[in-house]
């Protein structure tokens, strides 16, 4: 695609562009809804009264078929009879009103029509006014000077839009085959596509934005012809703006820029979602890269995706799910504004292309596709961040409460007290002093993977009193830890900023990943098995070591993430022995939590996600 002016982009081959006058190249809407409510006063009486929206509707028609709509309406509405009668008395006055007004040039119009002259293409105005009117109005509105030709609806045996005879009369004329029609009304587009053309809509006229997107005669649909800007660098996350036609692809190129790590100022007027990913990625292949390709497990709640992307690599987007998971499905299904999820894949592709980088995705988890597209985003995110976003640290002035916390928690049936140590200083320790017929001395050997992974120690002590459950145990030992992480977290937001979510790819069969942002949640999500075979073959029934129950430790999760009001997800691309399989998950959970709870003072004082709860 060429851009123009920076506002517009057409086809490379384009030879000319094809515009229509009323709403695209002038602002007439207005001056329409203004005069022709002063003709009904006059003929008819101040109570007759049209809408800007009743305007809007018939707004592509040609005069005469214009008013004939108008007097009809008025005869239905207002019980006027013989309006249709004043046709011929109204219709010259109109038309004179129009020749002697000097319309608004729309916004970008005159920077477009200069830079596409600049660059030797041809342009010719195609109307649905009369020839003599179109030259008269352009002339008034001082840009008839950038046309080669001007086409109205009064030439012989051509007939009106949306027939496609005035747009392939133009064509001929200027000796163009490759051409771009400019329109904004249902009845503009389908003349356009009906020649063959390339077809750009704008709802600056006859039509807004979403009946324009719903219909099939269009190519490429703007909501203005405002210039196309990024800005972005890294700093304070919370320093974003967006501006494009569709809510959620803005909020997926924030979920983007947040974990990029960058301030953003993001104008984008059309749905060509392909060149804003080319757009977006260029931009981010100009920072510096730190390291040639990284990988990332994106989540939030039960949404999730794992993405690699390598900068060495052809530029390629690779989109797959796991095998549970219906690819084709997935993508044709609607999620909030958008209908299917092509726009977004061809956000990805543009991505790769602008970023000269291998792209892999991989969608893992679907029960919401927000949270699933999300979790795809979020991704692709923290995998960029990992190859460009610089490092740096804030000086560390030592201050116990960000390094140290320690929870205590009473029932009736139980007190738990737990500490965790960054600076470990202390040493890990464990005691559980429960009843004769619970064992749960092995748990130490998880939580000291868990502890060292995730670089802090650990200091349980666990006192039953009226207890002869396993999985209490666990699972109060593990929502203490979460709540005296939290405690930690909390404060190194405040002070420092965090990562707030991490993962851990180092196993080919078990990966995980942890989101803390204020919400409780956590699942299993096999690749190839069966939720059954999950359950019958790691969660249920098994030992792990010698003495600990996998249900138990089912439990545990639980607790861990109501604690740290957390998302916790486990990938299983490979059903391993639960014992090997209940290491490799606390193993990874370690790491997951020393990337959530690293540094990063671009989120200094804010929550780490989003749209987080956590305060």
């Amino acid at each position: 695609m060429h851009i123009i002016a920076q506002r517009i982009l057409i086809p490379e081959n384009t030879q000319a562009i094809l515009w229509d006058m009323d709403g695209v190249l002038i602002d007439s809407l207005g001056l329409d809804l203004t005069v022709c409510n002063q003709l009904l006063a006059e003929y008819f009486g101040d109570h007759v009264k049209l809408s800007h929206e009743f305007i809007r509707s018939i707004f592509a028609y040609h005069p005469p078929e214009f008013w004939n709509l108008i007097l009809q309406h008025v005869a239905e509405q207002y019980n006027i009879a013989d309006a249709l009668n004043l046709h011929g008395t109204i219709l010259p006055i109109y038309d004179k009103a129009r020749r002697e007004s000097v319309f608004e040039v729309n916004l970008g119009i005159i920077e477009i029509l200069k830079d596409a002259k600049s660059k030797s293409l041809k342009m010719a105005v195609v109307s649905n006014n009369l020839t003599a009117d179109v030259n008269t109005i352009l002339q008034h509105a001082g840009i008839l000077e950038y046309f080669d030709l001007v086409i109205g609806n009064d030439i012989e045996q051509l007939k009106a839009k949306p027939a496609p005879d005035t747009y392939l009369f133009a064509a001929k004329k200027l000796g163009c085959q490759h051409c771009v029609v400019v329109e904004d009304s249902i009845i503009g587009t389908e003349a356009g596509f009906n020649a063959g053309f390339h077809v750009i809509a704008v709802a600056t006229g006859g039509t807004d934005y979403q009946a324009l997107a719903n219909n099939q005669s269009t190519d490429q649909i703007y909501s203005t012809f405002k210039k196309l800007s990024l800005e972005m660098q890294f700093g304070d996350v919370t320093k974003k703006h967006f501006i494009t036609p569709n809510d959620f692809v803005s909020h997926m190129v924030e979920h983007i820029a947040w974990r990029l790590c960058v301030e953003i100022d993001l104008n984008w007027n059309n749905n060509d979602w392909l060149q804003l990913g080319k757009f977006v990625g260029t931009k981010i292949r100009q920072f510096e890269i730190h390291q040639a390709s990284a990988s990332a497990l994106g989540m939030i709640d039960d949404g999730s995706a794992e993405v690699s992307i390598d900068t060495a690599a052809e530029p390629e987007l690779v989109l797959n799910s796991i095998d549970n998971l219906d690819l084709d499905w997935f993508l044709s299904t609607r999620c909030e504004q958008l209908e299917t999820g092509k726009p977004l894949v061809e956000l990805m592709q543009g991505l790769a292309e602008g970023l000269q980088a291998k792209m892999q995705v991989t969608i893992c988890s679907v029960e919401d596709l927000h949270h699933a597209w999300e979790g795809v985003f979020r991704a692709i995110g923290i995998s960029l961040s990992r190859i460009f976003t610089p490092k740096h640290l804030p000086s560390l002035d030592f201050d116990k409460s960000l390094y140290y916390s320690k929870v205590f928690r009473g029932t009736a049936e139980s007190h738990v007290a737990v500490s965790v140590d960054f600076s470990k200083k202390l040493a890990n320790k464990f005691v559980f002093n429960v009843a004769s017929n619970i064992d749960v001395s092995e748990l130490h050997y998880l939580l000291e993977i868990l502890a060292k992974e995730a670089g802090f120690t650990m200091q349980v002590e666990f006192n039953a009193t009226v207890l002869n459950s396993s999985h209490v145990v666990l699972e109060d030992t593990a929502l203490v830890l979460g709540k005296a992480l939290l405690n930690i977290l909390v404060l190194r937001m405040k002070h420092w900023g965090v990562n707030g979510a991490g993962s851990s790819f180092d196993s080919k069969a078990i990966r995980t990943g942890i989101s803390v942002e204020g919400r409780k949640f956590w699942i299993f999500v096999p690749f190839k098995d069966s939720q059954d075979s999950v359950r019958k073959n790691l969660l249920i029934g098994q030992n792990v070591y010698s003495k600990l129950r996998s249900e138990d430790l089912d439990d545990f999760l639980d607790g861990l993430s109501g604690g740290l009001a957390c998302s916790i997800i486990v990938h299983i691309d490979t059903l391993i022995d639960a014992n090997d399989a209940w290491q490799l998950i606390f193993a990874n959970l370690g790491k997951s939590l020393k990337e959530a709870f690293a540094l990063n003072p671009y989120r200094k004082g804010v929550p780490p996600g989003v749209k987080a709860t956590l305060a």
